[in-house]
């Protein structure tokens, strides 16, 4: 039986996580659930897609991810599971699958909605349940009509020249670090030893650490993180309320020109 990870942007205070669990464990008593967080923004969707791309992979190949993240009310939303990497999603589509990886997903289902669907809560009936179906080995293909194509959103793109990389943040993590889409790659790619600043706000650094606490405590610091992101950080500080920067915030690595 594969494990069923839980993500919202519900928060801790409601009864709305624990309704969901809830109806999970009254399908199967049985069912592993791993909460991934429910402290997402609300109704933010890139927020939702960063964490999970950045922790899917590290679930068992065959683990089924419930997100519950900007949800629309109207009736017309359209529920859906999909694999994706061996993995296997179901949420709403309103784009954020689009932001999980570069592949595509292999298959695309439209589910059925049950008849104790309620466009208020649809969390708690249609994929609630057929979270429990997937994880209990049910086929993907009889939950549903198979889909061609499913919404899109696009994140902000890096630049990249010959001397400069023009990223953007797309992450304000829990201490107020600055998480980018520039990675250690792009970087090795253009760096060929050249000496260069990482220009952000008003400020910049000379060099690119290897830890938080290479510089003194409320300085700033840039690293790639686990993820092989660029981060600006304050440290013991947080960045994003010092620096005024957030999501989407331009975020600059110029080289020095080749002799």
């Amino acid at each position: 039986m594969a494990i069923i990870t839980f993500m919202s942007d519900f928060g801790w205070r409601d009864p709305y996580v624990a309704s969901i669990k809830a109806k999970i464990l009254s399908v199967n008593h049985t069912m592993q659930i791993v909460d991934i967080t429910h402290e997402i923004e609300h109704f933010n969707i890139p927020h939702a897609a960063y964490v999970m791309r950045n922790i899917f992979r590290d679930f068992p190949k065959g683990s089924v991810h419930l997100v519950c993240v900007n949800t629309p009310i109207s009736g017309r939303e359209k529920l859906v599971a999909l694999k994706l990497e061996e993995h296997y999603f179901v949420g709403i589509d309103n784009g954020f699958f689009s932001l999980l990886s570069d592949k595509q997903p292999t298959v695309m289902i439209e589910l059925r909605k049950d008849d104790k669907y309620s466009p208020l809560f649809p969390e708690r009936s249609t994929l609630a349940t057929s979270a429990v179906a997937l994880a209990s080995g049910s086929s993907i293909y009889n939950m549903g009509v198979e889909l061609k194509g499913l919404g899109t959103m696009m994140l902000p793109q890096v630049k990249v020249t010959k001397n400069q990389i023009w990223g953007r943040v797309v992450h304000v993590d829990h201490y107020g670090n600055l998480i980018t889409n520039i990675t250690q790659e792009m970087f090795d790619k253009v760096h060929d030893g050249r000496p260069y600043s990482v220009m952000f706000s008003r400020e910049q650094v000379e060099q690119i650490s290897k830890a938080y606490s290479s510089v003194e405590s409320g300085e700033c610091v840039a690293v790639f993180n686990s993820s092989g992101n660029l981060e600006i950080a304050i440290c013991h500080g947080n960045a994003s309320e010092l620096l005024g920067l957030q999501y989407d915030s331009q975020v600059q690595i110029k080289f020095a020109e080749s002799i």
